[in-house]
């Protein structure tokens, strides 16, 4: 294989890692008040600030019924497994306060654009 070959190989294996490098994490938790059940979404990428991102899960989840909402998405982070674990611990926490949790599927939320 010449160099340019090696090099374009090497560019196609480095390259999605790359673009990938600068993205950032979160999930989103909204509490009805009135009910004490929770939602809680999947982990997700995403460039959008955490209001505008509560803002969205409130609207989202009140299709649910719900409608006094409290509704939180921590800052996104880059790494993504420590994410996972705070949005587990999230989970864990609601259902071990007896909170009646809905997990909100991959790909429901945020919708996708």
């Amino acid at each position: 294989m010449s160099r340019r070959g090696v090099l374009i190989l090497v560019l196609a294996v480095v390259a999605p890692s790359l673009a990938s490098a600068d993205e950032r994490w979160t999930f989103c938790v909204a509490r009805d008040l009135d009910g004490g059940a929770v939602w809680l979404s999947s982990v997700f990428a995403t460039d959008s600030t955490h209001e505008t991102l509560e803002t969205a899960f409130k609207t989202y989840v009140a299709r649910f019924g719900a409608r006094r909402l409290n509704a939180q998405c921590p800052l996104p982070k880059v790494d993504h497994t420590d994410v996972v674990n705070d949005q587990f611990g999230a989970e864990e926490f609601n259902k071990q306060s007896g909170s009646k949790v809905h997990v909100i599927a991959a790909g429901e939320f945020p919708p996708r654009r």
